[in-house]
């Protein structure tokens, strides 16, 4: 049996113990948005090896093609606090176990949206690259801190960690329609449709991160996707109910077209009456156009 098997069987068995401990990581804190000590379950994760459901952190490997070759697992050491939470003995892990931390939030958003729940793939955790990115090749992801200036580092931003883990569902898609539904479902899974901003070291003063902001004529067809999806998400106020349409109409569009309204047509085609309605007229607004197959 392949080790990658093993260590999925491993974590099945973990995840059906008794109750998960605490963890103490750095996250942004809702309200704030600013960063702090949040106190988080991990489940199935082996703390010490900054692996689990949701990833496998590496230190030292790096990538050849298809192939991750070389690194190690992190080995941190752990110590439980008078609050009874579990936290890492040193700053690096403790970087790493909130880095894993956005990665199980994110991971936990994409299934409630009904992604599949994909073996956990290899993290090269010490990437000159702020942030954390898909190297579909691989099937792995790089991870990097930073970028400096920025108010919320990019590998514990919630919107940019889901938009990348959403582009390995997404893999087998085109690469537009799949940028432009991950795009959108990272905005759904921060509930904010300027997520990107914040983990820019300038900030966005433009605007033009801004899904819910007007589109340029210049605009790339994954970003017209996206704020088309965020506009409707809006208006229908079901983040979540609209991050499964977007999700199962990109799987339905296969090899098709890469065309925006393509998408936008199986998104529509999934709802009803009113619903339908709304969303119809949320989609020619933002496409400025009338042909959508679904839409009457």
């Amino acid at each position: 049996m392949r080790p990658l098997a093993l260590f999925a069987i491993a974590i099945a068995l973990a995840c059906g113990g008794a109750g998960v401990d605490r963890v103490s990581v750095t996250g942004v804190d809702k309200l704030s948005g600013e960063l702090a000590s949040q106190d988080v379950e991990l489940p199935g994760a082996a703390l010490s090896a900054v692996r689990g459901p949701a990833a496998m952190m590496v230190l030292g490997a790096t990538i050849d093609g298809s192939m991750v070759t070389g690194g190690q697992s992190p080995g941190c050491g752990i110590l439980r606090k008078p609050t009874g939470a579990l936290a890492a003995r040193t700053l690096t892990c403790a970087t790493l176990l909130g880095q894993y931390a956005a990665m199980e939030k994110a991971r936990q958003f994409l299934l409630a949206a009904g992604a599949e729940a994909l073996l956990p793939a290899p993290v090269l955790a010490d990437s000159p690259t702020p942030g954390l990115h898909y190297v579909p090749a691989a099937d792995a992801f790089t991870l990097g801190e930073g970028p400096a200036g920025a108010r919320v580092p990019a590998a514990i931003n919630a919107g940019a960690v889901a938009r990348e883990m959403a582009l390995r569902q997404l893999k087998a898609q085109r690469p537009q329609v799949a940028e432009g539904v991950a795009l959108f479902l990272g905005a759904a899974a921060a509930g904010d449709p300027g997520y990107l901003a914040s983990s820019e070291s300038g900030g966005d003063p433009t605007g033009s991160l801004d899904l819910a902001g007007p589109l340029t004529p210049e605009a790339s067809s994954s970003s017209v996707l996206a704020g088309s999806l965020w506009a409707w998400a809006d208006v229908s106020g079901d983040l979540l109910g609209a991050s499964r349409a977007a999700l199962a109409a990109a799987r339905a569009l296969g090899a098709g077209s890469t065309e925006p309204a393509a998408v936008l047509s199986l998104v529509a085609a999934q709802l009803n009456g009113a619903e339908r309605d709304q969303a119809c007229v949320v989609f020619r607004a933002r496409l400025h156009a009338t042909d959508l197959q679904a839409c009457p």
